[in-house]
């Protein structure tokens, strides 16, 4: 399911997800933002004027954009890879 960042900021401020997690794209094209929700279903976020999904050039924007919206840390996964980075 795709969510704009105010309705995402709305779920999180009712305690609707689990956690945040950052997933590369590809290579080229950068990091995405999924949200996990306690009963393990996953939303992503969409850019501001499109139903597209919204991609960021570095894992510092995703993880500034994740900050905004109130989680504390961010799960990134590269593969089988995975760790925690706090914001």
């Amino acid at each position: 399911m795709n969510m704009q960042e105010r309705e995402i900021k709305l779920l999180f401020k009712a305690g609707v997800f689990d956690s945040c997690q950052a997933a590369p794209v590809s290579i080229a094209r950068g990091w995405q933002l999924k949200f996990i929700t306690k009963q393990a279903e996953v939303m992503t976020l969409d850019l501001q004027r499109s139903r597209k999904e919204r991609e960021f050039k570095s894992l510092d924007g995703a993880a500034a954009v994740a900050r905004r919206i109130g989680f504390e840390w961010l799960n990134v996964q590269i593969g089988d890879m995975e760790w925690q980075e706090k914001v």
